[in-house]
């Protein structure tokens, strides 16, 4: 499987490093902080960041913290030439962390159980591709799906996002998702109401129950 990967280092020799070690892996390179939180707070999303420390500006632990304000998910591995800055980053989560002069032997293991990682979060995640750009939402955070002519909204808190699909497909991979109409996917966790005719969200849309879908949408009142 294909992940997007940032790696942010002052020293590009380092940053060519990795791309030389993960060769079939997208990685994207940054040699300062500021734009790699510039693109990570613009909606680019990424599997996997790995962090220099000791960096001008914003240093790793910085960005690291930054970027877990709108990404509680992503990897961060934090590369660093001194021993001792391996007992920083825990406030930020850190899956691993990494000395420079050890990157040839080190990455490849870290690399593993990154994937195994992955792997067991994929089934968590839905994960889709709109203008070139791959996005991953948790189940968890996603309040409903709306078909709309050919396209796919995602509701989330604040915000939506659009994709080309196809409602039923999406029904079949999200079994833990009620169809209440042919237009409406949703999440029992983020009901907050339900009446004979419609479905009343966390955020306080109703969304309306079809006939067709009554049996289905009753699901909801045994599973909040």
């Amino acid at each position: 499987m294909d992940y997007r990967i940032a790696v942010c280092d002052d020293e590009r020799i380092f940053i060519d490093r990795i791309k030389r070690i993960l060769l079939d892996c997208e990685i994207h390179g940054f040699t300062d902080s500021g734009q790699l939180l510039q693109a990570a707070q613009g909606g680019d999303r990424y599997d996997v960041i790995f962090l220099d420390i000791a960096m001008p500006g914003l240093d790793g632990i910085g960005l690291a913290r930054e970027i877990r304000e709108s990404d509680r998910d992503v990897i961060i591995v934090f590369v660093t030439s001194r021993i001792e800055f391996m007992q920083t980053g825990y406030e930020v989560r850190a899956f691993r962390y990494l000395l420079k002069n050890q990157l040839e032997q080190g990455l490849p293991a870290v690399w593993a159980d990154i994937e195994r990682e992955l792997a067991d979060r994929k089934d968590q995640f839905f994960v889709f591709e709109f203008n070139r750009q791959t996005y991953r939402y948790a189940y968890s955070e996603i309040i409903y799906f709306e078909s709309s002519l050919r396209r796919i909204i995602l509701h989330v808190k604040g915000g939506t996002a659009v994709l080309y699909g196809n409602l039923d497909e999406i029904e079949a991979a999200a079994p833990s998702f009620v169809r209440i109409h042919k237009s409406y996917l949703v999440n029992p966790r983020h009901i907050r109401a339900l009446s004979a005719g419609s479905v009343i969200t966390a955020e306080g849309e109703a969304l309306p129950i079809s006939r067709r879908y009554k049996e289905s949408a009753e699901r909801l009142a045994h599973s909040r």
